[in-house]
């Protein structure tokens, strides 16, 4: 498999607070349908968690140096469909691209450049000084899609550790990946099982307290107010 970076930059205000054991990841089963009609099932990451917000996984699509997209997940459940030789549908988004690849925020490979700006704004109140960093964002980019078909110990999806429990479908042979709402049985045996041992390993003597279980789509979307509030706080953090 072939590993690339690509940097993606956002800003952020330095003085952000966040929950102490930080925000969940958002995770789904999923299913991958390939040109040759073979179906395949497994868990993904949608949304990476942590003590540093919220950070999507999703797609990088390339034309060519001057237009090339990146569309990441977000709590709009799209699915992505090839609708002609290098056509793609991600909901209302439909590029041409040549290339294709998944891709996977890297934790703790962000860095903050040197690069600062200021900004004073006056309003009602009086002066505020606003500083921002420039925090530079790393994916890592698969030319075929990591599928995890068992859940690991630690119960979180690691894209650093792809050969562990993964089967690999190459981005150019996938025609459709849809994040399932209802998985099969099998599934969410697997994820009981994965939980109660992520719970027992947490819930001892010597555990930090400090973790905090993934949330999976399937399970979200049940609970509508609860889904919509946190789609709501995930809008809010990405624009901040």
């Amino acid at each position: 498999m072939k590993y690339l970076i690509i940097f993606i930059t956002f800003f952020s205000i330095t003085s952000t607070n966040y929950v102490d054991v930080g925000d969940p990841s958002v995770q789904a089963v999923c299913r991958i349908t390939t040109e040759s009609g073979e179906i395949h099932e497994g868990f993904v990451t949608l949304i990476n968690g942590g003590y540093y917000g919220m950070h999507s996984n999703g797609f990088y699509l390339y034309q060519d140096d001057h237009y090339n997209w990146t569309k990441l997940f977000d709590f709009e459940l799209h699915n992505l469909k090839r609708t002609g030789k290098t056509k793609y549908n991600i909901g209302n988004f439909s590029p041409d691209a040549k290339e294709i690849y998944f891709i996977a925020h890297t934790w703790g490979n962000d860095v903050y450049s040197s690069k600062e700006s200021k900004k004073i704004i006056n309003d009602s109140i009086g002066k505020h000084l606003i500083k921002k960093t420039e925090l530079i964002h790393q994916y890592r980019m698969f030319d075929s899609i990591p599928l995890f078909k068992e859940l690991p110990r630690s119960y979180h999806l690691n894209y650093n550790e792809t050969d562990y429990k993964t089967k690999k479908i190459a981005m150019k042979k996938v025609v459709a990946f849809e994040i399932l709402k209802n998985p099969e049985s099998k599934w969410l045996e697997k994820i009981e099982q994965a939980r109660k041992i992520y719970l027992d390993d947490n819930n001892g003597e010597d555990s930090t307290g400090d973790y905090l279980e993934p949330i999976w789509i399937h399970e979200l979307i049940k609970e509508p107010k609860r889904f919509e509030e946190l789609k709501k706080y995930f809008k809010n953090w990405k624009n901040r």
